[in-house]
């Protein structure tokens, strides 16, 4: 049976061609590029100096440099601050309109599989007669966050959108910017929001409501699709209270990513 290949709408790919383009994403951004293998795919994220996210994307390596696969409005503004941060750099940075962004639920030839998402396997090529479909409804049933749906730029810290769990910061990997803040997060225990899957019996109530565990509001809904939706939520004060969680009069089951499950003995 043959795997029906998917072209991802409102994507651009940016080209890193070089023998500098590994070494200048490693000092700017938050993913390890150093150790990103031929098979493979990473999230990552361009951030303010005050450790919030500019921009993110997903990473890919090719053999004379990387290529980042990240949201179309994105595309110009990334391009223009890694231009001005490669300085001299062995590194030529480009949008290529030639290539495209790939998917499918089933591995295909070059494929590689995406670390938030199970059964979605993604890769960069020419479009050739593939169709549009986007993953928005994957996503948010897997509570998996994206920019400009769930978020803006400088809105949120990478670890209230699970960046982390999903492979996209290296933290023993050196110095990125805002690397400082970030890091004395998760030093400190610190890290408070997470960004969440919420499914409700029936439809999910509209992006922007209220998500309430008792008096306390934990979160808000920031995207949502059938009965599912994706909000950010205050863990602290989730693990507080004994109500029930609600959002718009409906009782609201929210579940954990595994990496964040308690540890049981």
């Amino acid at each position: 049976m043959s795997t029906e290949l998917y072209r991802l709408p409102g994507r651009s790919i940016l080209t890193l061609i070089g023998s500098d383009a590994r070494p200048l994403l490693q000092r700017v951004i938050t993913a390890d590029v150093e150790h990103l293998e031929p098979g493979q795919c990473r999230p990552g994220a361009l951030l303010t100096p005050q450790g919030k996210i500019i921009s993110d994307f997903m990473l890919f390596p090719r053999e004379d440099g990387l290529v980042i696969d990240i949201a179309e409005q994105a595309a110009q503004a990334l391009k223009k601050r890694l231009t001005m941060y490669k300085l001299k750099a062995d590194v030529e940075i480009a949008i290529d309109d030639s290539l495209a962004s790939l998917w499918a639920e089933t591995a295909f030839d070059g494929a590689a599989k995406d670390p938030r998402l199970d059964h979605v396997f993604r890769s960069i090529g020419a479009p050739g007669d593939t169709s549009e479909r986007a993953l928005d409804a994957i996503e948010i049933a897997a509570g998996v966050p994206s920019f400009s749906r769930d978020y803006g730029e400088a809105e949120v810290f990478p670890t209230d959108v699970n960046l982390d769990v999903y492979g996209g910061i290296g933290w023993t990997k050196g110095c990125f910017i805002g690397q400082e803040v970030v890091s004395r997060m998760k030093r400190r225990g610190t890290i408070r929001k997470r960004s969440l899957a919420v499914s409700f019996e029936n439809s999910a109530p509209a992006t922007g409501s209220d998500l309430k565990a008792g008096e306390s509001t934990i979160g808000e809904i920031s995207s949502t699709s059938g009965r599912h939706a994706v909000s950010r939520v205050r863990l602290d004060r989730l693990e507080k209270s004994d109500s029930p969680v609600m959002a718009d009069g409906r009782v609201a089951h929210i579940e954990l990513p595994e990496a964040l499950k308690p540890e049981t003995p």
